[in-house]
């Protein structure tokens, strides 16, 4: 592409100098200024770049849309992390200066959606989805769970500053954050406040999520007991969980006596309820669309509920919540209905 417009430049500007129209230093200076954009141009054509909107150049969609769209159908039984999203997050990915960065503290039992609200907004954010080289994901359990305070304290500044150095609309999930050396997110504290740069990075276009299991149980024992009491789920407010949250969070855990709560630096504390077999249900219908066959139902609605209904029952519960959440839908869903290769490739 660079050359045959190059050949072009030249061909035009062979005809304009016969003609004393165009001399030798002008299509010097016409050339080394076309390829330079050009150069500029068709990289971020094919490889993906840190630039924003919703041309073939730009990789960074930040779409409220897409993410509204997302959390009705990809989201079960989490009527407070929808409402969160929707207007918090959605506001940010709105606003072209923010203040400063978002930050979210996700938590809950194995299974509720915890990673699965991650993957999200990352389909939301940016056109490679969860392959965007613009994420960082940082695993409490991989080379930090075995490092003492200040060993992990510094890694973690620099792991997150080298990558948001790449890129200010960065999406940075710290999992098992629970798993952490104690104290150690207070290392990125800095981060999160409304400073303009820190040693020159820009932070305040970043997403930080931090998924935690600390608050799990609170959070389950919470939900059973207004269920118990004839309380409608949907019905559980979220600056009550919030609440629960925060002091939970404050006296044990991730976040002990963190200065992210002191300083109120989280923007959200997002509870992931313990899921019923209706939203078991509701997972397992899901996958059941993603597969090419649809476990031989095609698209009649009441056979894939029949199927996503035995899947379910294959799920272990204790009273009204199942154990694993979602987690083990797909092995069950294989169980249930075995793959047709034929179909499948």
């Amino acid at each position: 592409m660079v050359l045959r417009g190059f050949l072009l430049l030249q061909a035009i500007s062979s005809i304009l100098c016969e003609n004393g129209y165009f001399n030798g230093m002008y299509f010097g200076a016409a050339s080394a200024l076309y390829i330079g954009m050009d150069h500029f141009k068709v990289p971020c054509y094919k490889y993906e770049c840190c630039t924003v909107g919703t041309g073939r150049v730009h990789w960074i969609h930040n779409d409220v849309t897409k993410l509204e769209t997302l959390l009705e159908k990809k989201l079960f039984g989490q009527h407070i992390a929808t409402k969160i999203l929707h207007h918090q997050l959605g506001a940010f990915l709105l606003e072209p200066k923010p203040e400063k960065p978002f930050v979210v503290h996700i938590s809950g039992k194995t299974g509720t959606g915890k990673n699965h609200i991650s993957n999200l907004i990352a389909q939301a954010r940016y056109a490679e989805g969860v392959e965007s080289k613009y994420i960082l994901k940082i695993i409490g359990t991989h080379k930090y769970g075995s490092l003492d305070h200040d060993t992990a304290t510094k890694l973690m500044k620099k792991e997150v500053a080298e990558h948001v150095s790449k890129c200010k609309h960065a999406l940075v999930i710290i999992d098992e954050a629970e798993k952490l050396p104690e104290g150690t997110l207070n290392a990125i504290s800095p981060y999160l406040d409304k400073n303009v740069a820190i040693d020159g990075v820009d932070y305040r276009n970043t997403i930080f999520v931090f998924l935690s299991n600390t608050a799990g149980n609170a959070i389950r024992n919470y939900t059973e007991t207004q269920l118990e009491a004839g309380r409608q789920r949907e019905n559980i407010a979220v600056l009550e969980m919030e609440n629960l949250i925060q002091e939970h969070l404050y006296n044990s855990g991730e976040l002990k006596h963190s200065s992210l709560i002191s300083r109120y630096q989280l923007d959200a504390f997002i509870p992931m309820l313990p899921l019923e077999k209706r939203h078991v249900q509701q997972c397992a219908e899901e996958q059941l669309k993603q597969r090419r066959n649809k476990c031989g139902c095609g698209d009649d609605p009441s056979c894939i509920s029949t199927r996503a209904n035995e899947i379910a029952n294959q799920i272990d519960y204790s009273g009204r919540f199942s154990r694993s959440g979602c987690k083990k839908i797909l092995t069950k869903a294989n169980l249930v209905c075995p793959l047709d290769r034929k179909s499948e490739l």
